[in-house]
């Protein structure tokens, strides 16, 4: 599962280098910043609560899926940004593993582990640390790094 999801981040920075970034990315939004940056806090604290059950939950998980929908759908409006939309694309969607999944799963089972809600909470703050570092670097080239990439810094 992990290793799905960092497998796709690093193509999609392979395919970054390759294009030369002309094609892929847009302009710097500090909309797009602001709403990556909101979001991540947002969907934190929420994925902290799925040790309590998901009815409970329902209402701020729908808000923060209409977020991600909202967010997802700026950056595709956006000219030259197929970087940033696949990016989100790979955050919300229902079948992968990084929100949509681990929503899935806290529906089904009512209730999560701690151990697999930290999980999930280092996949979302990396994912959207990727993001978050893809919009800072359209207004200045900035070193980012995420929680994983304990290597390189």
């Amino acid at each position: 599962m992990i290793q799905d999801y960092r497998i796709k981040l690093y193509a999609l920075f392979i395919l970054l280098a390759l294009a030369g970034c002309s094609t892929l990315i847009g302009p710097h939004s500090p909309t797009a910043y602001e709403n990556a940056t909101s979001l991540k806090a947002e969907v934190l604290v929420t994925l902290g609560k799925a040790n309590t059950p998901y009815s409970d939950n329902e209402a701020e998980i729908e808000a923060i899926k209409l977020k991600a929908e909202q967010a997802y759908e700026y950056v595709k409006g956006v000219p030259k940004n197929q970087l940033s939309t696949k990016q989100w694309e790979i955050l919300k969607d229902p079948n992968g593993d990084l929100l949509g999944k681990f929503f899935k799963r806290w529906k089904e089972r009512s209730t999560l582990s701690d151990t697999l809600i930290e999980e999930y909470k280092k996949l979302a703050s990396d994912a959207f640390d990727e993001i978050i570092c893809l919009e800072a670097n359209k207004k200045e080239t900035t070193e980012c790094m995420t929680h994983g990439d304990t290597n390189n810094g």
